[in-house]
């Protein structure tokens, strides 16, 4: 199973939801494993954080598009998860991480200016669905939402879209930043509250995977 997560704004939080997403696969016992393909490399930074008693997470970087594809395929061959952590882009890379992907992960803020940023990103998902004459399963995630209720005129705008939003949201913590310089994950750290949404996260995934394994 190849996740792709991204988007074409930058400061989303994709590499901190794809660590954190990997982070709770270890935890369940997956064999999972990060590609970074960002060119900030945030995720191998985090990696080399790591302490080896944790569950392994490990991440390769291939931030040349000309080996993505041969690669991520070796690499779901021996992983049970794969995660792609993509890079703000317009470029042919980008195009290459949707098509991958046995599910995209859109990561965005609740704000009006994000929601606007993501047309030219939904113009390039319905170019690769036509690419690969099969629909490509996606999701929206809210990231650093601050309200117990996401904006209607939002969640109206989002919806219009044609690609669900997922239930669960993550909130604007510390928590998150310190464990990312721990080589944690929230999964693994002391804010309860953060473990708990991103425990809801992992188990609204878990039932998204189930369904479209069961599709395939």
């Amino acid at each position: 199973m190849i996740i792709s997560v991204t988007s074409l704004k930058g400061g989303v939080g994709k590499s901190t939801i794809a660590q954190n997403l990997a982070v709770c696969f270890a935890n369940s016992d997956y064999k999972v494993c990060i590609v970074d393909v960002d060119a900030n490399q945030s995720a191998m930074r985090w990696s080399g954080l790591r302490e080896d008693n944790l569950p392994a997470v490990p991440v390769y970087g291939l931030t040349d598009g000309m080996e993505l594809s041969k690669n991520v395929k070796h690499l779901n061959q021996s992983h049970e998860i794969v995660i792609i952590d993509g890079t703000p882009s317009l470029s042919q890379v980008t195009s290459k991480i949707i098509l991958l992907a046995d599910l995209l992960i859109i990561p965005i803020l609740p704000s009006g200016l994000d929601i606007w940023a993501t047309e030219k990103f939904l113009e390039r998902y319905q170019d690769a669905v036509q690419q690969k004459e099969e629909s490509i399963p996606a999701r929206f995630l809210i990231n650093q939402n601050q309200t117990t209720n996401l904006s209607k005129e939002v969640l109206e705008v989002l919806e219009q879209t044609g690609i669900p939003v997922l239930k669960s949201t993550l909130k604007s913590r510390v928590s998150y930043r310190e464990a990312v310089i721990k080589g944690l994950g929230v999964y693994e750290y002391k804010d309860e509250k953060a473990r708990f949404e991103i425990a809801e996260l992992f188990k609204e995934l878990k039932s998204v995977i189930q369904h479209i394994s069961k599709r395939k």
